[in-house]
């Protein structure tokens, strides 16, 4: 089973940092098996709403699409993903921004048509879910928005080997419940900690991405 960090963070109050948690939780009786980031390392990557798209004039396989960072002026991106249609909310690598890999993004021309960035697909930030086109988000997403921020990925993912005897701690509150009774903290009352979540963590795993 995974669990997030922040997740727990929510229903527990603690002071106790990662490693603390995952020792206490070994010692206790429920085994991590291993600790990993939620998200590979990225940045100046943003939330894009996309006003327009038409086709590349000189490419078939490209479109070119209006779409708007809420700084009060719209930006051309060349783009080859099927899936994308006016009205989304998606990824924006923007220039100066930093990919998985080492990849870095500048302004480009592709095809005579001047790019200011680039829309993402998952794999394309280490999000890889197993669908292809770019990365859709949710229709509230705000715009502009830092991408990390919105889908809470500046987190760690608790790998967790439970034992057939621990149905109690087949939940993130019950994995709570088990640091508050060994000192972590004091457990929140978890309907008002559910009421305050609007978002689910993205990671290898999980169900698919719904933002704050």
């Amino acid at each position: 089973m995974r669990v997030s960090i922040q997740w727990l963070r929510e229903l527990l109050d603690t002071s106790w940092d990662t490693e603390e948690i995952a020792q206490r939780l070994t010692m206790g009786g429920i085994e991590v098996e291993a600790v990993e980031d939620a998200a590979p390392a990225f940045h100046g990557v943003v939330v894009a709403a996309v006003q327009s798209v038409a086709s590349h004039p000189a490419a078939d396989k490209l479109r070119v699409a209006q779409v708007d960072v809420g700084d009060g002026r719209l930006r051309t991106i060349v783009c080859g993903a099927d899936n994308l249609t006016v009205g989304q909310r998606v990824p924006l690598a923007m220039p100066g921004a930093g990919l998985p890999g080492g990849r870095d993004i500048v302004i480009s021309a592709l095809r005579g048509i001047t790019s200011e960035g680039m829309l993402c697909a998952a794999a394309e930030l280490g999000l890889d879910d197993g669908s292809s086109g770019l990365l859709i988000l949710d229709a509230d997403a705000p715009i502009g928005a830092d991408l990390r921020d919105h889908l809470g990925l500046d987190d760690q993912v608790l790998t967790l080997g439970i034992t057939p005897n621990r149905g109690d701690a087949l939940s993130v509150l019950g994995v709570a419940r088990d640091l508050c009774a060994l000192g972590a903290g004091t457990l929140r009352n978890p309907v008002e900690a559910m009421a305050e979540r609007s978002w689910v963590t993205f990671g290898p795993g999980g169900g698919g991405v719904n933002a704050r």
